[in-house]
C-alpha cells in the first residue's frame, strides 16, 4: 500500500480527492489531510508519507511550496493540485512533474496516481530541482496558454491590456494591438488570471495596469484604456469597482 497525505487549503478537494482514491485507486491508503501550512508540516514529518497531493495555493499567506521547504526530510513522490493553466504546464513540459489541474477530475487524478506509483516503487521521489522548476513555471514568468482554433499561444500576462467575451469565445486585446481570440469562455480566465484585473462588465475583464482614466456622464460609466478604448462599467459592478480602487 502507498501512504499518502491530502494538503489543500479547500475543504470540498480534500473530499473529492479522498472520495475519488478511496473509488477508484485502491492501491493508496490515506493517511490523513491538512488545509494549514502548520499542520502540513506536522503531519507530514509525523508520518512520513509515501505519496502527499499537494494544493500549490495553499492559502493567502503560504503556498505547497513553503510547506515542502520547512519539512524535515522529502521522501515521497508530490502530485501537485493546481488552478494554473494546464496547456501552460504542458507547454514547459515538465514530464517528471505530477501534477492535477482544478477542478479536480477522476481521470486526470487516475494517470497522475499511477505516474506517481511507478515512480514510488522505482523509489524515484519528487526532488528540489523538479520544485524549483515547477515553481518558478507557476511563479516567475506569469505566462498564460491561450488555446486558439489552431494552435496554443503563450503570452505574458503584463501584456494583457483587456479580455473581452464573444459568446463562447474571449477577445484577447494586448500591448502592440495584437489580438488573439481564444476558443475559451471568459469566465475561466477570469478564474485563472492573477493579477491586477477586474471584471467591469459581463463582456469586459480589464488590467488596471492600463487605466487611463474613468468617464462619467449621465448614468453610464467608462474604462478609458491606454490603447485608447472606451470599455463600458455595468451599473451592477460599478460600486463595488469604485471600493476595489478606493475612491468610495
Amino acid at each position: 500500500m502507498i501512504e499518502a497525505l491530502i494538503v489543500d487549503d479547500e475543504k470540498e478537494n480534500i473530499e473529492l480527492v479522498t472520495r475519488l482514491l478511496k473509488k477508484n485507486c485502491p492501491s493508496i491508503n490515506i493517511l490523513g489531510s491538512a488545509n494549514t501550512k502548520k499542520d502540513a508540516v506536522e503531519l507530514i514529518n509525523n508520518l512520513s508519507p509515501n505519496l502527499i497531493f499537494m494544493d500549490v495555493n495553499l492559502d493567502g499567506n503560504h503556498t505547497g511550496f513553503d510547506v515542502l521547504e520547512e519539512i524535515d526530510q522529502l521522501d515521497a513522490k508530490v502530485i501537485f493540485i493546481t488552478s494554473f493553466d494546464k496547456y501552460a504546464i504542458k507547454a514547459f513540459d515538465y514530464n517528471t512533474i505530477a501534477y492535477i489541474v482544478k477542478p479536480i477530475k477522476k481521470s486526470d487524478l487516475i494517470v497522475a496516481v499511477n505516474k506517481a506509483t511507478q515512480e514510488i516503487e522505482r523509489q524515484t521521489f519528487t526532488d528540489g530541482n523538479q520544485i524549483n522548476a515547477l515553481r518558478h513555471t507557476l511563479d516567475s514568468p506569469q505566462i498564460i496558454a491561450i488555446p486558439t482554433i489552431k494552435d496554443i499561444e503563450l503570452i505574458k500576462i503584463k501584456d494583457i491590456v483587456y479580455l473581452s467575451s464573444d459568446s463562447r469565445y474571449t477577445n484577447f486585446f494586448l500591448t502592440g494591438e495584437k489580438r488573439i481570440m481564444s476558443s475559451k469562455n471568459l469566465g475561466k480566465y477570469e478564474k485563472s488570471i492573477q493579477g491586477n484585473f477586474y471584471r467591469i462588465h459581463s463582456k469586459y475583464f480589464v488590467n488596471l495596469d492600463y487605466l487611463k482614466k474613468i468617464h462619467k456622464s449621465a448614468g453610464s460609466s467608462y474604462c478609458e484604456m491606454e490603447t485608447g478604448d472606451l470599455l463600458p462599467i455595468s451599473q451592477r459592478k460599478y460600486s463595488d469597482f469604485m471600493k476595489f480602487l478606493q475612491l468610495k
